[in-house]
């Protein structure tokens, strides 16, 4: 009886651990060919111009791989112009929604300087940049 209580409690945290994402606050980042960005509010973390954060890709047309939807979380740095995607997770739904998605976590390892990518003038994620970085 005790290990079927506590396997359900470690299922209900991990559950919850899981989806803590899709019980976001959305706000409208910008908008592009075939999608809309959005990021999270209740996740931003600004320390020392570095900003940790979880936005989506909200696609209005299904993918090559089925997603219609992906978030991201990922580290922006505010000084250096660069960021960093740390987990990825995709949808089959718009906005990240239901129970069938694909997810990536520690897809760069933070302690290399090369993983670290260099937005360009003018390119999506220098607009991202420019707008979380100025808030």
């Amino acid at each position: 009886m005790t290990i079927l209580l506590n396997s359900r409690l470690v299922y209900f945290v991990l559950t919850l651990a899981i989806s803590s994402p899709c019980l976001a606050k959305w706000k409208k980042l910008e908008e592009g060919d075939g999608y809309i960005k959005y990021y999270d509010i209740d996740t931003v973390k600004k320390i020392d111009g570095i900003i940790h954060i979880w936005s989506m890709k909200d696609f209005k047309k299904s993918q090559q791989n089925g997603n219609l939807s992906t978030k991201y979380y990922s580290k922006y740095d505010c000084n250096l112009k660069r960021y960093k995607i740390l987990s990825i997770i995709e949808y089959n739904t718009n906005m990240g929604r239901g129970r069938k998605f694909t997810y990536k976590k520690n897809i760069s390892n933070e302690v290399e300087e090369s993983d670290w990518v260099y937005t360009k003038p003018n390119g999506e994620e220098y607009d991202s940049l420019r707008l979380l970085c100025n808030n």
